[in-house]
């Protein structure tokens, strides 16, 4: 199970598949102990390792965890569950280290909903009538459910495993032939879903081939014998192996094609494990051609083709969902899909244009945006029209999805001319961003009683003011309420701020680099980069303070770099020693390596190296490396500048602004998967307190609660930061070696991932 590999500081390897969890990150693989709140530590009981290789699934793995495990280990244990299935957890008691009798397992598996390992010793020859169907023999080769009378040990069944198991028996004994109405039937009872309300994605997804087995028969590569058989939960993958299918993302547009053509009878769906509705279900065509979700735990519902109205129906709009397209046979297939739906973008990541407004959000024939669509006028420009679709609960009010807050924020401030936004939805995050950061007006529908209008809001307007139409004034009215265009970039500029990617960015520069590097270009970008500051500092609208200090402020991270940019290029163009030298660049493969101090003034080509990623000559290096290790020899090329900024004109605070640009531009955070770890924050905020820590002469005191920033990094990256400690920053502050050594080894653990 490769998941293990992600945080390996919890587990040690005790045995062939059999993993101990241990407290202490920093303890020695070696050992087999537990730090509990009790003095001193102690061994775990020998019998609790026979359990766990008693219990081992022949295809998988024995955890061997406390009997109190902390919420991050118990939502980490769901992942093995959801990425593989084949996972056995056996708990040892937290006081006296040994087994636990019957009653605390079962305390413990309701908690966890993962199968646990039983000792015969628990059960003594008696099984509970309660249990016979959830306590399973090791070795038994009897039907699910079938206690045996000599058994040494047991596996402990999740209730909802054997009751999605017991519910799918139903499938085995009846005599109906599969079709549509007996997935109706089937599915009007329901079976489990899994405990804890997590859904299919940490638990057993036995439902969803029932719907298939009610729908088609037999799943290709798995009977239905076989999975009645088995005591294991049937995970994501375990199901596309049993379907014979690769998912695939693809359009949704694509998807309806298939269905319409009569190609495809059924789509199993997967959500991205990030979204903010993670899971699968299936879309089934009936005999009339209508299609209907299916999950196997509710009963058969109609699709709504409306993200904003059905959850459901906003993952099929997700970019990275997947599917895997069923034939009228049963038979998965990969369709030749035709040529996506295109637009070419003029104004961002994620918007189009439709005469004179500009649509952020999903695109499709919603009945919101076309009702809107109808009534736009023109107030003196155009307008923004917003597809509403909701982001993660927050306690500061609604909020909008990832990509379109990051299009919409990258498109108000591309436009200073645009002066009114149109949402579908009442939204607060909307609002923020539109009115208290950027100084235009929003229009938003609200209901009052039974009646719809139109609330308009503008950075000055006293309150918010409401019309019952969007033709009856309210257009023209939030125009006027908007704050006027701020002063626009010369197009030159404009150019090189408004670059989607750095690579983008790095291209510009070479065009236009004797226009670009010029002290008239540092001016402008100066002025830019006070008036965003000063923008930030404005009295908020909503609640007290700043507008920098609303929750929903995004700052401009990528305006300071492109003036670091520029303002290197000009110090390297000014060096009348540096022509015809090669530009500064790693020169050794090892992360672990000293790398010599540098001799020439850096150009921008050494920024734009990181910021790219750009890759890097093998032969020259000895050897080649790969993507992410050439991204961290940069980043050690760029720090290393600072040891000597009298010779490389490189400055702390201009390589921190370099750092916290990397991956935000406009289509690199469009291109981010919801959840991905943000490994560039992280190293930016390791770089920040860096910069503190030269500035004031020591760390600041808040400098381990900052370091959470870093809890993503991988293996990688913490062994990079070692050795940039001891071989950079340790020669470079030596006042602050203690501090310095003291951040290496806090920041050498996995914290804050198990609860310890």
């Amino acid at each position: 199970m490769d998941v293990l590999a992600d945080c390996p500081e919890w587990f040690t390897m005790a045995g062939l598949g059999v993993f101990v969890y241990q407290s202490d990150p920093n303890r020695s693989p070696s050992s087999a102990v537990i730090d509990g709140n009790i003095s001193g530590s102690r061994a775990i009981d020998s019998r609790v390792y026979d359990l766990a290789r008693q219990t081992r699934p022949p295809a998988g793995v024995a955890m061997i965890i406390p009997d109190e495990p902390s919420e991050n280990l118990r939502a980490y244990l769901h992942d093995l569950v959801a990425a593989d299935g084949q996972l056995v957890v056996v708990p040892f008691s937290s006081k006296t280290f040994g087994l636990l009798d019957l009653t605390s397992a079962i305390r413990l598996q309701d908690r966890l909903g993962i199968v646990v390992g039983v000792p015969e010793s628990a059960v003594d020859g008696a099984v509970p009538p309660a249990l016979k169907a959830r306590l399973v023999p090791v070795e038994s080769t009897e039907k699910l459910g079938t206690t045996g009378r000599s058994a040494t040990a047991y596996r402990l069944l999740p209730e909802a495993l054997v009751a999605n198991r017991q519910k799918l028996g139903e499938l085995a004994t009846g005599t109906e032939p599969p079709s549509v109405a007996k997935l109706v039937s089937y599915s009007a009872a329901g079976a489990s879903p899994t405990v804890g309300g997590d859904g299919f994605v940490s638990g057993d997804l036995t439902p969803l081939a029932g719907v298939y087995y009610a729908t088609f028969d037999d799943l290709p590569q798995l009977p239905i014998a076989e999975l009645l058989a088995s005591t294991s939960p049937l995970s994501r993958s375990g199901l596309n192996a049993a379907l014979d299918g690769q998912p695939r993302p693809m359009p949704l547009a694509n998807v309806m094609q298939e269905f319409k053509s009569g190609r495809a009878s059924a789509a199993l769906v997967h959500a991205p494990f990030e979204s903010r509705t993670p899971g699968s279900l299936w879309m089934v065509k009936d005999h009339t051609g209508k299609l209907a979700w299916a999950n196997g735990t509710q009963p058969v519902a109609p699709v709504v083709l409306d993200g904003a109205v059905d959850e459901r129906a906003a993952n099929l709009e997700d970019p990275h969902t997947e599917f895997v397209l069923v034939g009228p046979k049963g038979l998965p297939y990969q369709p030749e899909l035709p040529p996506e739906p295109t637009w070419t973008p003029r104004l961002s990541a994620n918007a189009r244009r439709s005469g004179d407004t500009i649509l952020l959000g999903p695109d499709g024939p919603y009945a919101a945006t076309k009702e809107i669509m109808r009534q736009l006028g023109r107030p003196g420009g155009p307008i923004v029209l917003v597809n509403v679709r909701r982001g993660a609960p927050s306690k500061h009010g609604t909020t909008l999805d990832e990509l379109t807050a990051n299009s919409l924020h990258h498109l108000l401030e591309k436009n200073p001319a645009l002066k009114v936004v149109v949402a579908t939805e009442d939204n607060d995050q909307l609002k923020a961003i539109v009115v208290n950061q950027h100084g235009r007006s929003s229009v938003q529908p609200t209901m009052l009683g039974f009646e719809r209008f139109w609330t308009v809001e503008g950075p000055r307007s006293s309150y918010p003011e409401q019309y019952q139409s969007l033709t009856g004034g309210a257009l023209a009215r939030a125009a006027a309420l908007a704050d006027p265009p701020k002063t626009r970039p010369s197009e030159l500029v404009a150019g090189l701020i408004n670059k989607p990617t750095w690579k983008g960015v790095e291209s510009y520069l070479e065009q236009h680099s004797s226009e670009l590097f010029t002290r008239e270009v540092v001016r402008e970008l100066t002025r830019l980069k006070s008036a965003s500051v000063a923008n930030g500092e404005r009295p908020s609208r909503y609640g007290v303070g700043q507008v920098k200090d609303h929750p929903f402020y995004r700052p401009n991270l990528t305006l300071k770099a492109h003036l670091a940019l520029i303002e290197q290029g000009l110090r390297a163009k000014e060096d009348p020693e540096l022509g015809g030298k090669h530009p500064l660049e790693p020169q050794h493969a090892s992360l672990m390596d000293a790398i010599e101090p540098h001799t020439q003034t850096a150009d921008s080509s050494l920024f734009l190296g990181y910021l790219t990623s750009r890759p890097l000559d093998p032969a020259r290096l000895g050897q080649a490396v790969g993507d992410y290790v050439t991204g961290l020899l940069w980043l050690r090329e760029l720090l290393q500048a600072t040891r000597n900024p009298e010779i490389t004109k490189v400055d702390l605070a201009d390589v921190l602004a370099v750092v916290r640009a990397k991956g935000e531009l406009e289509e690199e955070r469009a291109a981010r998967r919801p959840g991905q770890p943000e490994i560039y924050r992280a190293h930016a905020a390791m770089v920040a307190l860096i910069a503190d820590l030269g500035r004031v002469g020591g760390l600041p005191a808040d400098w381990r609660e900052r370091l959470k920033a870093t809890d993503c990094l991988t293996g990688t990256d913490r062994v990079f930061w070692h050795f940039m400690i001891i071989n950079v920053f340790v020669p470079m502050f030596p006042e602050a070696k203690a501090q310095l050594l003291s951040l290496r080894e806090f920041m050498a653990a996995c914290h804050d991932k198990a609860g310890v």
